[in-house]
């Protein structure tokens, strides 16, 4: 018998379809994501996925790990490994490292939603140049044309009550891109192996301030293939 069983379970025989040793190639779902500190001065343009793990500066502060790229080979995809481009995000997290007073929620007279400040200031410029081997395929701006697919999302009500109202507020606040992912579908892009690639942020316009420094993500969405098992 093959084909699925009852409930949509597949049967024993058709198994082979979902071995994880076999010949070939695989795909899965994946994405190629890349961060930069972004200073509270601003910056006239940032390179991305040209550090791979083990390199430049995470946000631990030591080496970039997991938790800043996936990319292990510096500007380009590794030997037996694809990739195809399917959308591009660019994730901004203000107040990275941390700065308690700017925080998404506070007490106290430091209670000022510069944070959200710091997005809009943040999204409203800049342009997005994405280069494979010596050409641009991608250039667009301002960044706020890039929005993130996750994100931080927060609705409150608050009240305060106090002789000293100045000095004792309440604030939860938080502002992010908002829009339809930009997706490179139909015309996708394919990083073959060893294909040289960068993504940069640039600010032609002049520095874009911010309130605290913060931490950037840009995020290549899309599939991954390789060399099975």
């Amino acid at each position: 018998m093959s084909g699925p069983g009852q409930s949509g379970v597949p049967s024993y025989d058709s198994l082979s379809a979902y071995n994880v040793n076999r010949d070939g190639w695989e795909a899965i779902k994946q994405s190629l994501y890349d961060s930069q500190a972004y200073a509270a001065a601003g910056a006239v343009s940032l390179s991305f996925f040209q550090l791979p793990v083990g390199q430049g500066t995470g946000f631990g502060g030591a080496a970039k790990t997991y938790s800043d790229t996936n990319i292990l080979s510096p500007g380009q995809m590794p030997a037996n490994q694809e990739f195809l481009i399917q959308s591009v995000e660019v994730s901004f997290f203000p107040t990275t490292p941390t700065v308690a007073a700017q925080m998404p929620a506070a007490f106290g007279a430091q209670a000022i939603a510069q944070i959200v400040n710091d997005a809009y200031i943040f999204y409203r410029a800049g342009n997005l140049n994405l280069i494979i081997g010596s050409k641009s395929y991608l250039q667009e701006g301002p960044l706020l044309r890039f929005p993130p697919k996750a994100y931080f999302e927060v609705h409150a009500a608050l009240a305060d009550i106090s002789s000293t109202a100045a000095n004792l507020q309440s604030r939860i606040a938080f502002a992010t891109a908002r829009g339809r992912p930009y997706n490179t579908q139909p015309a996708n892009l394919r990083l073959v192996s060893n294909q040289n690639f960068n993504c940069q942020l640039s600010w032609p316009e002049g520095l874009q301030a911010i309130t605290t420094p913060a931490r950037i993500f840009v995020i290549l969405d899309g599939i991954l293939y390789r060399r099975s098992q």
